[in-house]
């Protein structure tokens, strides 16, 4: 059964889902890169690109093309295909991430105390699900990662927060399963960001679009 996709209604959307797009991108790659830092727990997609990294002897980045490529086309076979807001997530996070690391190392941040580096994650952690919020509300595409939420979403009718618990659950599951990197914050992403798309999505698509539809539940 075919798929109705979000994106086909309006490629170019407008200036604010532009802007939605763009700074979500920002807030998410400054978000990764200052909980990275803080060491207290990736996102679970994070989580499993290291372990992956890890048991196949491949580096972190090309475990993530590799990773993000395969998501791409299982999207697409589920009825959703990349937008340019997928491209420009891929690219644009990445770049980010580097940069924030770069400049949390000018200041030393790795070597903060735990009185230092808990604000930081949560401070991060903040930016990272207001990042993800605007992408998604853009409708301009996904990360690769979520590219594959959207798509078992509108495939199984259930929520935007229903499918990423599921498939971020099934992603720190191989990640322990297979010795990658986690912690309680890791956790913690788990459960915040499939609420923040429940509860507060629909009400910045609405802001973003000027749609009435956007109002329903994500």
């Amino acid at each position: 059964m075919a798929v109705a996709d979000p994106l086909a209604r309006s490629p170019l959307r407008t200036p604010r889902a532009w802007v939605a797009l763009i700074v979500g991108v920002a807030l998410v790659g400054v978000g990764l890169g200052m909980m990275i830092d803080a060491d207290f727990g990736v996102a679970p997609p994070d989580a499993l690109f290291t372990a992956l990294s890890r048991t196949s002897g491949l580096s972190v980045g090309t475990v993530l093309v590799l990773a993000s490529v395969l998501m791409v086309l299982m999207s697409w076979a589920l009825g959703l295909r990349p937008a340019i807001g997928t491209l420009i997530s891929f690219i644009g996070i990445a770049v980010v991430v580097d940069v924030t690391r770069l400049g949390l190392a000018a200041i030393g941040a790795s070597d903060w105390t735990l009185a230092g580096r808990i604000p930081l994650w949560i401070v991060g952690l903040l930016f990272f699900c207001a990042g993800i919020l605007g992408i998604f509300a853009s409708d301009l595409g996904a990360s690769p990662y979520d590219q594959v939420v959207r798509s078992i979403a509108f495939r199984t009718g259930r929520s935007l927060g229903f499918a990423r618990l599921c498939v971020d659950a099934i992603a720190l599951l191989s990640a322990i399963v297979l010795g990658g990197s986690w912690g309680i914050g890791t956790v913690v992403i788990l459960v915040a960001v499939p609420i923040a798309l429940n509860r507060v999505l629909p009400h910045i698509k609405r802001h973003v679009h000027h749609d009435p539809a956007h109002d329903r539940p994500a």
